[in-house]
């Protein structure tokens, strides 16, 4: 078996009718569907067993969040590619077999990065490939026209609402750390495979619309707020060579300044400050990580350096001015 979807839900009955059919019509099916199910208090189970009934199920007693939740999921995937697949999201029509075309000719790849598309905004971009800036800023090319993406690139990471990752390279890096619980595990996953020595391929012709966030509540959440708060900085110590890591905390130490002053605005002070304090008491047990993994990185300080993106205020000017011809 090619693919198994592995869709990790909470809550999200709004949502899985229409994720799930836009994957019962595609043209393609060398895959199984799995689907976590995180300790859901609204009927989705009940929805997917009558609707969907070939998706395998698998139930946690507790929220294990994204990160737990995908681990337990992988370990039930027989499929030869493990497909992450958000809840909030459809699949354009000819998705899968694109993504099976791309997987076939690119037979030494084993991370592979969808086309996220602003489901409200379907000309628009919602991540076409991640990185960081230099200045500890995370960037995905969201907002950027859907039309500037034709041809597949190397990346330096996927959003993991729709990537792909070889089973067997999930297996030796261990899987997520769920330590994230939310947001920027899957940075986190990339890095790490970028110190294995893996090259990120992102896939534009297949295209997937993502609502962005709504099975959490939306990036104006307080949860969204929490953990972008608290695992950033772990993104940073636990994978970036002293070189880039002294380059990197200083601008992202600034940029906390007006962070602060815009939850201190939208009424989530409270929320901000426990978020830092979590981080840092999480600093030393991301250290000992950091250890473990640059011990074994294939990659030179320089060329971990080459990963990340440079000029974040020009190029932020830039984009506020909508100029969007920018370097891919």
């Amino acid at each position: 078996m090619l693919l198994s979807i592995l869709i990790v839900n909470h809550n999200g009955i709004a949502h899985l009718d229409e994720c799930l059919g836009s994957i019962e019509a595609q043209d393609f099916r060398d895959f199984e569907i799995v689907m976590v199910d995180n300790a859901s208090t609204d009927d989705s189970v009940a929805l997917v067993g009558k609707r969907f009934p070939a998706v395998k199920i698998v139930r946690s007693a507790a929220n294990l969040g994204f990160a737990g939740g995908n681990n337990l999921g992988i370990r039930n995937c027989r499929g030869d590619f493990v497909f992450l697949l958000n809840n909030d999201t459809r699949l354009q029509p000819g998705a899968l077999p694109s993504l099976a075309r791309g997987i076939r000719r690119n037979r030494g790849i084993r991370v592979f990065g969808c086309f996220l598309i602003d489901y409200e905004n379907p000309d628009r971009v919602d991540s076409a490939g991640d990185t960081l800036y230099t200045a500890g800023v995370p960037f995905s090319f969201a907002g950027f026209p859907v039309t500037k993406f034709k041809a597949p690139r190397r990346v330096t990471a996927v959003c993991a609402g729709a990537a792909v990752y070889h089973r067997g390279l999930l297996d030796e890096l261990g899987g997520f750390d769920e330590d994230f619980f939310l947001l920027f595990e899957d940075v986190d996953l990339c890095l790490r495979a970028r110190h294995f020595g893996e090259d990120i391929l992102f896939l534009p012709s297949v295209k997937v619309l993502h609502k962005g966030s709504a099975s959490f509540g939306g990036k104006r959440s307080n949860l969204y707020l929490y953990y972008y708060e608290r695992n950033l900085l772990l993104v940073f110590l636990k994978n970036f060579p002293l070189r880039s890591l002294l380059r990197t905390l200083p601008r992202y130490v600034a940029l906390k300044i007006p962070r602060l002053l815009h939850a201190m605005v939208r009424g989530g002070l409270a929320t901000y400050l426990r978020a830092n304090w979590d981080s840092i008491r999480m600093i030393p047990r991301a250290l000992e990580k950091r250890r473990r993994i640059l011990e074994i990185s294939r990659l030179s300080p320089g060329e971990f350096d080459d990963l990340l993106r440079r000029r974040w205020l020009r190029e932020q000017l830039a984009i506020a001015r909508q100029n969007y011809d920018l370097p891919l």
